[in-house]
């Protein structure tokens, strides 16, 4: 879909096909994590799902010099545009093939596991499951992911994260051209929108492996979240008075923003198990990913309605509320969820590792 992208050449072509491309792409989020799930005892979930999400940071920080450089090529008589739709796209069908080779489904697939470890992972992920469902063990319906007050409440949340990321998904560089009084070209902008991912890449292995490290996940999403909040409002009040200032606040929200995800994922798996947790993990990134439609409308209409530097500094304002909001819930949501694995269990899980 990302390919066939180079042929719109219409507006209602556009929409129809941006809205194919969100529908390909929608299983994926919630597939991973839970497949995840079936392989990964809870102990030691945060820091692999902070090696999975890391791919969003990395792929922004080299996805936006890339697509820059790409936009400049104009071969076979495609416009730029066109081009960079087909190089980013085509690759995918290649990946695809490998993973249908040789991703296994289970434990007890995976050749590289003998049976005993293979047992291991499968017995401790069951008891894990247990724990969560009480007398419902074994016995949990789709439809109980999808009516789990928690799991709503945990959609909310991430929809308070998905918001932020999109302002800065869409609008960086534009607020980078505005920032550089349009002093810097393209594929300049593209190297400097990359710095902040950069940074949350690092920020996101950092707080995901002492997340699994202290077996504590609220605290380690909620601080970095509400500081990343505050970041944005110090870039709303500076950016149009202290650049180097709001750059560096930018920084820090967008690591509030992107860096606990993972930290985010290990939760969702203690409210719901088995069936229900395939469709909870659905459920929650459906919602949260409506502030992938909201948020572009949303921003879009505050830039028009102020534009320029007071568009960039509203902006970041309402960005910093959701995002805070988001660190907030969480927060209170942590006082309704099953306590930590014990001590016992995460040494025995860790060491087997």
């Amino acid at each position: 879909m990302t390919a066939l992208m180079s042929l719109v050449d219409n507006v209602w072509m556009f929409y129809g096909m941006r809205f194919l491309l969100g529908a390909a792409e929608a299983g994926l989020l919630p597939g991973v994590v839970y497949y995840l799930t079936r392989w990964v005892p809870s102990a030691n979930r945060g820091r692999i799902l902070g090696l999975f999400f890391l791919a969003i940071p990395v792929a922004s920080a080299i996805g936006a010099p890339l697509t820059s450089t790409l936009m400049s090529f104009h071969p076979w008589g495609l416009h730029g545009w066109q081009f960079m739709f087909i190089a980013e796209g085509l690759p995918c069908l290649l990946l695809a093939a490998v993973i249908l080779k040789f991703l296994p489904n289970e434990p007890s697939d995976a050749r590289w596991l003998d049976a005993s470890e293979a047992q291991w992972i499968t017995d401790t992920i069951h008891r894990e499951n247990s724990d969560i469902a009480g007398d419902k063990a074994g016995h949990s319906s789709w439809t109980d992911g999808l009516k789990n007050g928690r799991v709503l409440a945990l959609s909310a949340v991430y929809f308070s994260m998905v918001v932020p990321i999109y302002l800065m998904g869409f609008f960086l560089p534009s607020i980078i051209k505005e920032m550089t009084g349009g002093t810097v070209g393209t594929t300049g902008i593209g190297y400097i929108a990359a710095v902040p991912y950069i940074f949350t890449g690092i920020a996101m292995v950092a707080i995901s492996r002492s997340s699994d490290r202290t077996q504590e996940r609220m605290w380690h999403f909620a601080v970095p979240t509400l500081i990343g909040a505050c970041g944005w409002v110090v870039a709303a009040a500076t950016v149009s008075s202290s650049p180097f200032v709001a750059a560096v606040a930018i920084c820090i929200g967008t690591v509030g923003a992107m860096a606990t995800i993972p930290t985010f994922w290990t939760t969702a798996p203690k409210v719901v198990s088995g069936a229900a947790a395939a469709s909870g993990i659905a459920l929650i990134s459906s919602i949260g990913n409506i502030g992938g439609f909201v948020s572009p409308y949303m921003f879009g209409i505050i830039r028009d309605a102020f534009p320029g530097e007071a568009g960039n500094s509203l902006s970041f304002l309402v960005g910093a509320i959701v995002l805070g909001i988001g660190g907030l819930l969480m927060i209170a949501l942590s006082k309704t969820l099953p306590t930590t694995t014990p001590k016992s269990t995460k040494t025995a899980q860790l060491q087997h590792d």
